[in-house]
């Protein structure tokens, strides 16, 4: 089986290097023909619980994103059965653009970003194929020739109500559980769910309240939870989001504030995705995130003015010219 992983941040060298090691074929597709070179020529580690796992240029298969289309059109080029979508939920229409040739064919796309309004874009755009959606909480760092896994997370893949493919087969469904297999093997809690859409809805209210506030007062995820002023604001946050989420019909488990204090705790020492984009003058996810919270509420003829504030400040914070 190939597997086309595009994207080679900290995720994609994560999820593409342990499967890599577990003895399946990856394809790497980055963003810069300079990202493709290093990897070819240098491969890199994968280190979980102090053990090193070095993947050897000789195993390592990469070019850059837009020759994607090209190297599928030629005929002695084997399709990949899977094409994992690691790359963040900003760069998502670049990459559409990217591979806008492959709209006529059948492709697997498994969607790894956060926030929403990705997927409905991505169905457009590539009208025959299953798009599935993946939420993990999985974590990895990068650090120069190597990534470095934080810990054992959890994987769960399905199909959201939100996306409607052109056809939908049990050859489809039982592609996914393949998936699953492939990445159980290589060391991920992997699951198929019927729920994904109350999965994506979960992790998008826990990302709304940490991913932010780390942001402007920039601090490690662990640090919200260390003062009370910090807790009362998260917890204003998650209030507002909850009745957004009630007027909208949309239910969750009882435990979500829980789960959220939680993910402080087990995330500690992490730098949010939000943070790492802020501090490296990057454009932040917030307006798939809180954004989506603000929209969600103006449907259901409400407001999301703390959501609302938060979007306006990251967006400010970005330097001028980033897009």
């Amino acid at each position: 089986m190939i597997i086309d992983v595009v994207g080679a941040g900290s995720l994609g060298l994560l999820y593409g290097g342990k499967l890599l090691a577990a003895g399946y074929e990856v394809r790497f597709w980055t963003r810069t023909a300079e990202q493709a070179e290093k990897l070819n020529r240098e491969g890199f580690k994968v280190i979980e619980g102090g053990r090193i796992k070095q993947i050897p240029p000789s195993l390592i298969q990469a070019d850059e994103i837009k020759a994607l289309s090209r190297r599928q059109a030629q005929p002695e080029q084997l399709p990949g059965e899977w094409l994992l979508l690691m790359v963040k939920q900003t760069a998502v229409h670049d990459v559409i653009r990217e591979i806008k040739a492959l709209k006529t064919k059948t492709l697997n796309i498994a969607c790894f970003q956060n926030g929403m309004g990705h997927l409905e874009d991505l169905q457009w755009s590539m009208p025959h194929c299953n798009i599935w959606s993946v939420i993990t909480t999985e974590g990895a760092k990068r650090e120069q020739d190597r990534v470095i896994r934080a810990g054992r997370g959890e994987t769960w893949l399905g199909k959201s109500a939100n996306v409607c493919p052109a056809s939908q087969t049990p050859a489809d469904q039982n592609e996914l559980i393949h998936l699953t297999g492939l990445l159980q093997q290589a060391g991920f809690d992997c699951t198929v769910s019927n729920e994904i859409d109350k999965l994506i809805y979960r992790k998008l209210l826990i990302n709304a309240v940490i991913n932010p506030l780390t942001a402007l007062w920039r601090i490690p995820n662990g640090e919200l939870i260390t003062r009370k002023e910090r807790i009362v604001l998260m917890r204003q946050l998650y209030d507002e989001a909850m009745m957004t989420y009630e007027a909208s019909g949309i239910v969750l488990d009882v435990d979500v504030w829980e789960q959220i204090l939680s993910v402080c705790h087990s995330t500690a020492s992490n730098t949010s995705s939000m943070l790492s984009d802020v501090l490296n003058g990057r454009q932040t996810e917030v307006r798939s995130i809180n954004g989506q919270i603000v929209s969600m509420a103006r449907r259901c003829g409400l407001t999301a003015p703390m959501h609302e504030l938060l979007l306006h400040l990251i967006e400010g914070m970005q330097p001028e010219g980033v897009s």
